[in-house]
């Protein structure tokens, strides 16, 4: 795809991440500001929408080929855009509840754990990385991390 010097990757990933923890807040705040969470997921998706469209006429990305290829290829691959959905509206709803540091928390696990998932058995056409005891144990830790996050101080 393109050539990136991986601790920029890292460091763009975690801004990434920074942007998550920000837009369960600022997401949750505005759809009560709109009345209903589902109002601030639209904006949410409209606003990408346009930045998307104008990134992609900036860049001049050429219009997709929908080929039999495009349109025969395994149905796993268009399911991104629900579940990108899905954080938007989990987000809506959950971070009020469990505060935005307890939703993010149990939001890496969840990445973390299906990326596990994902590399062992090198699902959605990625490549095989065995689960480790290790990467295991990394697993691990991080759900632990999740259960400390969520334990309310007294």
């Amino acid at each position: 795809m393109f050539q990136i010097n991986p601790v920029l990757a890292i460091a763009l990933a975690a801004l990434a991440g920074a942007g998550l923890a920000v837009q369960s807040g600022t997401n949750a705040q505005l759809g009560r500001m709109l009345g209903h969470p589902m109002w601030a997921s639209f904006w949410q998706f409209a606003a990408g929408t346009v930045l998307v469209m104008a990134l992609m006429m900036a860049l001049r990305v050429p219009a997709p080929a929908f080929t039999a290829t495009a349109v025969s290829g395994p149905w796993w691959v268009w399911i991104g855009f629900i579940t990108g959905s899905y954080f938007v509206i989990a987000a809506l709803g959950l971070s009020p509840v469990i505060g935005v540091g307890g939703f993010i928390a149990a939001l890496v696990a969840g990445q973390m754990l299906a990326s596990l998932v994902i590399d062992h058995f090198g699902l959605v056409g990625l490549a095989v990385r065995p689960l480790t005891l290790a990467r295991a144990l990394g697993g691990v830790l991080i759900i632990a991390g999740v259960l400390l996050i969520q334990t309310r101080p007294n």
